[in-house]
């Protein structure tokens, strides 16, 4: 009943509607309204920098790096700078405008933790000014070795300037650059003897440098890797195992004057001295006399050199030499290209000490020339044929570049004596190999001294010449690629 009443209604009010009227005319534009508030920016706008990959390296190491930014605007002439000068870039690949690779070398004097990187890219023409972002604390720069404390202690040892250092580190890097052939300790320590190396560990014998800082000290090795090419790691001076440095002053030789009253007082010390020549190229002869009864045959004065660096590692390793069975007076010549400072280090060659091994100790010089060069040439050199002359013997003459090519090689040098008198001659190479000196005539085919051996790391013969006349030395070496140098030198 409502249902119906309610359609009759709608029926009846649509009966009564009119048919539509005209369309009206369009009324007035209003007034404009009032400038809205500047929106917020859209996401992405802002550039910023995201991610640096790889975000660790070691010391000593170069890594390609990749760097991803958010609306960012790599180029090619963009620069990336760190904020240690010892990490340095060397090659930028954009990839696009937020992706840049680039080739990163870390020195090993590089500052261990995190590092800034600032990254600057020139307008592309939107831009007001250069693009300068910064990812802090984007690389962290860890040691890739650790020192082992020794048993039973819970600090590292301490040890002397131009000290013997017993000492065992850890390759925390064995997985890319493991310990290969050549293993040694480098930087301001230096191997003596022989070292003990797996991949992943390296122990051993070492000598600190002269000038080693005092504190904390830095362990440094090297190995050779199987394409030829040396790799360095290097330690934290805030390993816990860290030796300590003590400082101490090297005595002082002054040229011509002997210094008396001097011993290997104990077991494995080790006596430090320095000495100055005035001009560049100087040969320097140091003569142990007055040996002690700690000293014969088998237990000589032997040490190492080193240049104004007070780096070991940059000098030489010498054995003390002398004429007869068990010399009364033994030699050491050494050659300073650079006029400034010299450093010797002397110790007992078995590493005994007392107060029976005293000791005098001179230091002379002389001026020096380069030889033109110890290589050999294409055919080789022999008897007929010296590797080369020397056409007066003025001065003292030294060669850095020879080497012996093969097992059991005998190279031949001729020389001219000036004036009648001493003359000491010494072959040096690193200590191990079997090295020799001897003396032939004019010929290079008669002996007239034999020739002497040692695998201490030096070997000189000390001859008694005629001005004049010539001479021919006999240089030999047992193990092939043995590199050598040699000093020939009238007596100072």
């Amino acid at each position: 009943m409502k249902k119906t009443l309610g359609f009759l209604l709608f029926a009846t009010l649509t009966a009564c509607q009119g048919p539509a009227g005209d369309q009206g005319q369009v009324g007035a534009i209003g007034d404009k309204g009032d400038k809205g508030d500047k929106g917020d920016p859209g996401p992405g706008t802002t550039p910023a920098l995201a991610a640096l990959t790889p975000s660790t390296m070691f010391l000593g190491r170069t890594t390609v790096m990749q760097l991803s930014g958010v609306s960012t605007h790599f180029q090619s002439s963009s620069s990336v700078v760190f904020d240690d000068p010892a990490i340095k870039v060397t090659k930028i690949e954009v990839g696009s405008n937020a992706n840049l690779r680039f080739t990163v070398d870390v020195g090993l004097d590089a500052k261990l933790g995190s590092h800034d990187l600032t990254i600057s890219s020139p307008p592309t023409g939107g831009e007001a000014g250069a693009e300068d972002l910064k990812l802090k604390g984007g690389l962290t720069i860890t040691p890739s070795l650790s020192v082992e404390l020794g048993s039973g202690v819970s600090t590292g040892p301490t040890v002397n300037q131009g000290g013997l250092l017993d000492v065992a580190v850890r390759n925390l890097d064995y997985r890319d650059n493991p310990f290969w052939s050549q293993t040694r300790f480098a930087g301001p320590v230096s191997t003596i003897g022989s070292v003990s190396a797996t991949s992943a560990r390296l122990s051993g014998t070492a000598l600190v440098d002269a000038l080693a800082p005092a504190g904390a000290l830095v362990i440094g090795g090297a190995t050779v890797g199987p394409l030829g090419q040396t790799v360095y790691y290097s330690s934290d001076a805030a390993d816990m195992a860290s030796p300590t440095v003590k400082a101490r002053a090297a005595t002082e030789l002054k040229f011509g004057t002997a210094k008396t009253g001097e011993s290997i007082a104990e077991k494995r010390a080790t006596n430090l001295y320095k000495f100055t020549t005035a001009a560049d190229s100087q040969v320097v002869h140091l003569q142990f006399s007055s040996l002690g009864t700690g000293w014969n045959s088998s237990v000589r004065p032997i040490g190492y050199t080193a240049p104004a660096s007070g780096k070991f590692g940059e000098g030489l390793a010498f054995d003390s030499w002398g004429t007869g069975f068990s010399p009364t007076v033994r030699n050491v010549l050494q050659i300073l290209q650079k006029k400034g400072d010299g450093y010797t280090v002397v110790l007992a060659s078995d590493q005994s000490g007392s107060m029976a091994h005293g000791y005098s100790v001179t230091a002379k010089s002389g001026a020096a020339a380069a030889m033109t060069s110890l290589k050999e040439p294409a055919m080789g050199d022999s008897t007929g044929s010296p590797l080369a002359t020397i056409a007066e013997l003025d001065k003292a003459y030294f060669g850095t570049d020879g080497a012996f090519d093969a097992a059991y090689e005998d190279d031949f040098i001729k020389f001219k004596a000036k004036t009648t008198g001493k003359v000491f001659v010494q072959i040096s190479a690193v200590a191990g190999p079997n090295i020799g000196v001897g003396l032939r005539d004019a010929t290079c085919s008669t002996v007239v001294l034999s020739t002497q051996y040692n695998r201490g790391g030096s070997m000189g013969i000390e001859l008694d010449t005629k001005a004049g006349e010539t001479y021919c030395l006999r240089l030999s070496g047992e193990t092939a690629g043995t590199a050598y140098s040699l000093i020939i030198s009238p007596a100072l």
